[in-house]
């Protein structure tokens, strides 16, 4: 969809656990090698959370690092927009704990469940919120403590993920050299049982049963997967930039979700495009769901991978299945 938003970045935070997780220590509990892990996703590293380090103080650290470079205070904000799928709670919205948490007045506090597409899902909705006069300075975060929905028996998905939060600050802007050119979202609910938690909802709520059978924890079809993520994440991609009209060569950076450096590979190959101009992480944090793509955002923003004026694609993938993707001036 071809857009003009004068929506600016203002500012990114993040906030990265320090238990650092090498590939080794999954070793020693699952059958599995660093050699493996690499060769297969190209982790050798992620991010656990310490004890008692939820999702919550996460998103609270990443935004208050956002909010300080950006010059302003919680009072500041108009709305917040968590993208998470592992909540502090299931209920209440885990943006309202982090609005009372941040100090901020009674703003609206919502969150977004659209899994690894949740933070752009979560962005073009707190753009709406401003292009459309509803607030001036919005706050989105993308938050997630994945450890906590791993089976850290089950090999093929203990590899993957890690625990991070980052966030930006966004608010309108006159500069007619900022802003959002298009943007795509989607999703395929007939693959929603691709990537799933069982239990835990009204179908199966918490049981015996349902413990005894690990239900709690992430399920996922990694191949199915695998191949619908590489063909969607080339389309959004070249979608993206024709519904702006720009060319691909045109692009400065794309900051894709980490979800498995093969996928991101293949996908670039299939568009055309060098991994010079890809930004990567996942080597060093793994597969942090929504927090993936704001991570990699401040990465790039604070690494000088991207200046004002460049063009910055975001693209994701996730459970749902979910896409999405915008097209940033930056």
């Amino acid at each position: 969809m071809k857009l003009a938003w004068p929506i600016e970045l203002v500012s990114t935070g993040v906030c990265l656990p320090d238990r650092v997780v090498l590939n080794d220590h999954l070793a020693e509990t699952v059958d599995t090698s660093d050699e493996w892990i690499v060769q297969r996703t190209g982790i050798s590293q992620r991010r656990w959370s310490a004890e008692g380090q939820s999702t919550l103080a996460l998103a609270t650290d990443a935004s208050r690092e956002a909010l300080k470079a950006a010059d302003a205070t919680p009072q500041d904000l108009d709305a917040i927009v968590v993208a998470t799928i592992t909540p502090e709670h299931p209920l209440p919205a885990t943006a309202t704990l982090l609005q009372a948490e941040l100090g901020c007045g009674w703003i609206p506090a919502y969150d977004m469940a659209a899994a690894c597409s949740g933070f752009v899902w979560a962005l073009l909705n707190a753009c709406q919120h401003v292009v459309c006069g509803m607030a001036e300075r919005v706050l989105v975060v993308g938050a997630e403590c994945l450890t906590t929905i791993t089976d850290m028996q089950d090999r093929a998905t203990c590899i993957l993920f890690g625990d991070a939060a980052g966030a930006v600050v966004l608010r309108k802007t006159d500069d007619p050299d900022k802003g959002i050119l298009a943007a795509r979202w989607g999703a395929d609910g007939d693959r929603g049982r691709l990537i799933m938690i069982p239990a835990g909802g009204s179908k199966h709520p918490a049981s015996h049963t349902t413990i005894d059978e690990r239900m709690h924890y992430m399920k996922m079809a990694g191949r199915e997967v695998y191949k619908f993520a590489v063909t969607q994440m080339e389309e959004v991609i070249r979608e993206t930039c024709a519904d702006a009209g720009v060319s691909i060569d045109d692009v400065k950076l794309i900051v894709p979700h980490q979800s498995n450096l093969r996928i991101i590979e293949s996908a670039c190959k299939r568009a055309g495009l060098s991994m010079e101009r890809v930004l990567v992480n996942i080597d060093r944090y793994g597969n942090t769901s929504a927090a993936s793509v704001p991570v990699a955002l401040h990465e790039a923003l604070q690494s000088g991978r991207c200046a004002p004026g460049d063009l910055v694609l975001l693209v994701a993938f996730g459970a749902g299945l979910t896409w999405g993707s915008a097209l940033l001036r930056i």
